[in-house]
């Protein structure tokens, strides 16, 4: 199995491994030109995108620069991110033309619009017809440091937790959507829900400011922000 590491850091993956430097906070203007060439090129897979995304449209025009007048060609990229023109082509061409494992590390978001890569990580993996299917899309591997390892799959001696009385409960990336709307409906894996108005906001063990998608739109619903 080939291995890409696209980092600052040669060491960020151990052993052997093709090392892509690039400058840091800049994976975004990387990832929008392997979109690039993939739907130039026609190495896009249409029909997945057809059957399970919306906003294609809207995403092609933006990549080819009809929107903004920019192109996200290879060649705007490097100049972006250090990385040659053509490394970026051939790399386009190779993720399309075998299976590839799409992954990114948590840290990706602890920067300025760091919302930004994962949706575009999305967005490149939705392009590849890969998520999904076995393999083809992860977040945070190393984060989670459980696949293919021998960790123990029972915990050690603990006391008892108990159950929590409050059933009531919200996807974890909603929490704006339940500010903001309180009372309101969503719907989660096949159900229907409603937001429960919240008066008191307890937060412990995280900080929600570093993981939510729409930073902009959360600081606006956070109370007293």
């Amino acid at each position: 199995m080939r291995i890409v590491n696209i980092s600052p850091f040669r060491q960020d993956i151990d052993g052997s491994s093709d090392w892509i430097p690039i400058r840091p906070n800049t994976d975004v203007a990387l990832m929008l030109s392997l979109i690039h060439v993939l739907v130039t090129e026609n190495l896009h897979d249409r029909a997945y995108l057809e059957k399970f995304c919306t906003g294609e449209e809207e995403v092609r025009a933006y990549i080819l620069g009809e929107s903004d007048r920019v192109p996200k060609t290879p060649e705007w990229a490097s100049a972006i991110t250090g990385v040659p023109s053509e490394t970026i082509v051939q790399l386009a061409r190779d993720m399309a033309a075998s299976k590839t494992i799409i992954n990114a590390s948590w840290s990706l978001q602890r920067q300025s619009h760091g919302e930004q890569a994962y949706w575009a990580l999305v967005t490149l993996a939705s392009h590849l017809g890969q998520i999904g299917t076995p393999g083809g899309f992860r977040l945070g591997y190393g984060t989670l440091n459980s696949i293919g390892s021998k960790e123990l799959r029972v915990s050690g001696p603990r006391l008892p937790q108990g159950k929590n009385p409050v059933e009531e409960f919200i996807p974890v990336a909603r929490i704006a959507d339940m500010l903001l709307n309180p009372g309101g409906r969503f719907d989660y894996n096949g159900g229907i829900y409603f937001y429960p108005d919240i008066k008191l906001v307890y937060w412990a063990g995280g900080n929600p400011f570093h993981h939510h998608q729409d930073l902009n739109r959360f600081i606006s619903a956070w109370p007293g922000y």
